[in-house]
């Protein structure tokens, strides 16, 4: 398994979740706290998939580099 497909599949099942929680709040919630809860939960998957991107784009650099040396 390569660190790309697996960065794929990552991001891809991230962006599901992501839509599914703005189809929610633009479905409509009970109340604001339930607003509050799903917005978190939006924020922190935009985080996470962030954090995700730069990580394993370090691991790409490093495993460039690290074969170019050979």
């Amino acid at each position: 398994m390569s660190v790309l497909w697996l960065r794929e599949k990552l991001i891809k099942e991230l962006h599901e979740q992501q839509e599914a929680v703005k189809n929610t709040l633009l479905a409509g919630v009970k109340d604001i706290g339930q607003y509050e809860f799903l917005r978190g939960q939006y924020t922190a998957l935009v985080q996470v998939e962030s954090e995700l991107r730069e990580l394993l784009g370090k691991v790409i650099e490093d495993d460039d580099e690290q074969s170019g040396d050979t």
